[in-house]
């Protein structure tokens, strides 16, 4: 150690401070040198995805409708920045749609199927993919490659690290040597009074105080020692004339030890657990008759080391190898094996303790343990792992089962949207044509029923559309992060609000406080909530809608109420339910799918949604969200 041995104070303090001063340089530097990596890593690393994010979004068109001249185009924009060596798109199913290399690049080194939303850094390259999504649906995958200068940055850091690092060692070590006579001094004189006062044994010595700080308060503790040795060398005197009426009581005390041992035999024969004892060996000399009950050894069969034949043959290996290592090294152990047990007439569990008596001379002289019962406990902890089993057996066959009827669902919801789309466009075409080429051969009534039959088929295709959209929900992946829905429910309000034609409203926003969720699926629920309000009050003189939100210790209550149509409170129930009306379609428009889907949302953020209304006095439409990150489970 660099402390010890022969050094003097001084120069112990000095090594101090130098090591001190080097630890705190080296800390920072690291620090700050790890801090600006990462910050640096970042910052490339949110740049290159936000390129990526912005080409996805150019290049969606292209993929919509196979252009990839256009895709093309769109790479080129990354000439502009010469770092990013190699760019690719992707169709959905993972085929080539564009590329681009760098110019002066002979290989772009693209890979052959794209993989999920992330990053890597390769060496000297970073990595992106990034999926293109319009409209909640998955249209490619942009990849970008790009070159970095971390290292570089590293080492040029580095090099100023090791600079900053020897300029203040060495004013470090300047200071502290200017400033080590004055703390070192009044020391060393102090050490030279305790040499002298312990080649002497002269108590009236005192060190000179020459400072008011802690080295003073230590001199006038120094000195105030050497006076209390002093009193204590004449106290002893006094102590050695009393140590023959102590020597009296020690008897007695052995008397009292004596008696404190029969009443821990006492105890240990009262005791249901086997108590045994062993000399510094291992072997049984005295007699136990706590073990001749428990495994019907007699005291002939268990003196030595005749006990150990008590335990189940595939257990003793293990009893003799723990006596080995304990016996070569002293320490408390315990271990549970199988001991005969006579009663039962077979091997049973049991807990063995044991804990030697060392001695001066660290070697074990003797040993003390206990045996206890845990039969009982083992075979009640088996059958519960069987149990355990059984329960984990039927869970995994019922997730299997329920993975087979959601893959089924899937496929139902896409041979909907396939089978009822083909005969819908027919319809809707045929209709369309009819009335262009023979409207005016039609009366008023056949021009009536033909635009009845276009608006139909134009809703049959809106129900289709939600219903598939509620199918989706399940399966879509939530991104999580900080949502301002103050800022969301008005954004929301006012693009509504452009598309309505009815009477002027009044829109009364409160404060709502910011939760964690998915924004795509949060916007939808806002969407839904406030055209109902505006749609179901738009017959109203005045329209007035408000928006605002309550917190409790758990969760925030969000709540939008309007003085519309109102609804019938007995059937409140099917409100969020898919396809279910409380107010005709000539009425209001509409598919019935809206608040499921709101419901399924809300359910996926952790929250509850509910309603209150009245027929004629307006509605009140709440859902909750926790304070919490919610965990995106369906």
């Amino acid at each position: 150690m660099l402390l010890s041995g022969k050094r003097s104070i001084r120069q112990k303090l000095l090594l101090v401070v130098t090591a001190t001063t080097l630890a705190a340089l080296f800390t920072s530097g690291i620090a700050m040198l790890y801090y600006d990596f990462r910050t640096s890593q970042q910052a490339w690393i949110r740049d290159l995805t936000t390129q990526a994010d912005i080409l996805g979004r150019a290049s969606a068109p292209a993929l919509s409708f196979d252009d990839p001249k256009t895709a093309r185009d769109s790479l080129q924009v990354l000439q502009a920045r010469p770092e990013i060596t190699a760019a690719a798109i992707y169709t959905a199913k993972g085929r080539l749609f564009a590329s681009y290399a760098a110019p002066g690049l002979a290989d772009a080194r693209l890979p052959r199927l794209p993989e999920n939303d992330g990053y890597e850094i390769d060496r000297r390259e970073l990595q992106v993919f990034k999926r293109i999504i319009d409209e909640r649906e998955i249209l490619g995958t942009v990849y970008l490659r790009a070159s970095h200068h971390l290292l570089d940055r590293t080492r040029d850091y580095c090099v100023i690290l090791g600079m900053v690092t020897i300029i203040g060692l060495l004013m470090a070590l300047a200071l502290s040597y200017r400033l080590n006579a004055g703390v070192a001094g009044p020391i060393v004189a102090m050490s030279g009074v305790a040499r002298r006062v312990m080649e002497s044994r002269d108590f009236s010595l005192r060190v000179t105080k020459t400072t008011e700080d802690e080295i003073g308060t230590l001199a006038d503790a120094f000195n105030g020692m050497l006076s209390e040795i002093g009193r204590r060398a004449e106290i002893l005197e006094e102590s050695n004339r009393k140590l023959g009426a102590e020597i009296a009581e020690r008897r007695g005390a052995e008397e009292a030890l004596r008696l404190s041992e029969r009443r821990n035999r006492s105890l240990v024969d009262a005791s249901s657990a086997v108590v045994w004892s062993t000399d510094g060996r291992g072997r049984f000399v005295e007699e136990v008759p706590s073990w001749s009950d428990y495994t019907g050894q007699a005291r002939d069969q268990y003196q030595g080391l005749g006990w150990r034949r008590a335990f189940a043959p595939e257990d003793q290996s293990t009893v003799e190898a723990v006596w080995t290592r304990a016996l070569a090294h002293p320490g408390a152990f315990g271990l549970e094996l199988r001991l005969w047990h006579e009663t039962t007439q077979r091997h049973r569990h049991v807990s063995v303790r044991g804990v030697p008596l060392v001695g001066a001379d660290g070697t074990a002289g003797e040993w003390i343990g206990t045996i206890t019962d845990i039969d009982d406990q083992r075979r009640a902890e088996q059958e519960l792992r069987e149990l355990n089993t059984e329960l984990e057996s039927r869970v995994a066959s019922r997730t299997a089962e329920l993975e087979a009827a959601n893959k089924e669902l899937e496929s139902f919801s896409y041979s909907v949207s396939h089978d009822l789309r083909s005969p819908l466009r027919a319809v809707a075409g045929f209709a369309r044509l009819l009335w262009e080429d023979h409207a005016a051969q039609l009366d008023e009534e056949a021009q009536r029923k033909l635009g009845f039959v276009q608006s139909e088929a134009q809703r049959m295709g809106v129900l289709i559309d939600d219903l598939l959209a509620f199918s989706r929900l399940g399966r879509q992946a939530m991104q999580l992060g900080p949502l301002d829905m103050q800022e969301m429910a008005r954004r929301v309000y006012d693009r509504l609000l452009a598309q309505h034609a009815g009477p002027p409203v009044q829109f009364n926003l409160g404060t709502l406080p910011s939760v964690q969720g998915d924004r795509v699926l949060m916007e939808q629920v806002w969407a839904n909530f406030l055209s109902n309000a505006i749609k179901f009050s738009a017959k109203r003189e005045h329209p007035v809608i408000e928006v605002g939100a309550v917190s409790d210790e758990n969760e925030h209550i969000y709540f939008v109420r309007d003085n519309g149509a109102g609804f019938d409170p007995r059937y409140t129930a099917k409100l969020f339910g898919v396809f279910q009306r409380l107010h005709d379609a000539e009425d209001f428009a509409g598919t019935g799918v809206g608040l499921a889907l709101v419901g399924r949302i809300v359910n996926r953020h952790g929250g509850r949604v509910w309603a209150e209304g009245k027929l004629d006095h307006g509605a009140t439409f709440y859902f909750t969200l926790p304070k919490e990150s919610a965990d995106g489970s369906d």
